[in-house]
Parts: C-alpha cells; sequence; structure tokens
C-alpha cells in the first residue's frame, strides 16, 4: 500500500491555510477543518483512485490527480511506493494558474 507523503509546497499549502483560519474563524474551527483535510488525505492510502476528473474537462496532459477537501483541492499523483501531495489550492484560487500557467477562462 502506498504512503501519503506531503510535499513542501503542499506544507506550505497548508501552513497558509491554517493561518487564514485562525485569523478569519478561530482556533477551533481551524483544527476541525485541518483534521478533515488530514483525515481526507490518508484516506488515499486505502482508495488511491478516488480523484475528480478536472483535467478532461480541460484537455490538459498531466498525471496528477484531485481530490476535494474542506472547500480546497488537493492535487497528488500516484507513484510507485507513494502517494505525493503536491499542492492544496482553495477552490476560490484559479489552480490551472498555479499549476501550469494558464488561466481557467482562457480554457472555457
Amino acid at each position: 500500500m502506498r504512503k501519503v507523503f506531503i510535499t513542501p509546497e503542499a506544507y506550505n499549502d497548508l501552513e497558509n491555510l491554517k493561518d487564514y483560519l485562525d485569523f478569519e474563524f478561530g482556533v477551533d474551527k481551524e483544527k476541525l477543518i485541518l483534521e478533515a483535510i488530514f483525515r481526507d488525505l490518508n484516506r488515499l492510502e486505502k482508495y488511491p483512485e478516488t480523484d475528480i476528473k478536472l483535467f478532461e474537462r480541460f484537455e490538459i496532459i498531466t498525471d496528477y490527480k484531485c481530490l476535494y477537501t474542506q472547500r480546497n483541492y488537493a492535487f497528488f499523483r500516484l507513484e510507485d511506493d507513494y502517494i505525493r501531495i503536491v499542492r492544496i489550492i482553495d477552490e476560490r484560487r484559479d489552480f490551472m494558474y498555479i499549476l501550469f500557467g494558464v488561466h481557467m477562462e482562457s480554457l472555457n
């Protein structure tokens, strides 16, 4: 069974999310949301094929998969021994630009 590995970039995304949640909603809500995200990420170890087919819609060739969790997209790759969490991006952000340098509006 593959193990979840969170990249430094994804950890940075989580730190930014933690700061935002703590500021906007307080530490109790922040902890609940982050615990739910980690629970969903760890669930990938049992069900690694659980993903959203976002990239089929935009016709971009990539090995990224995507899990929607707590109003965030967790982008990951399936590797031999790992499920590598690449980025965790808020649903309101232009993830296509962040990941590929292509604005979503230009793809619609």
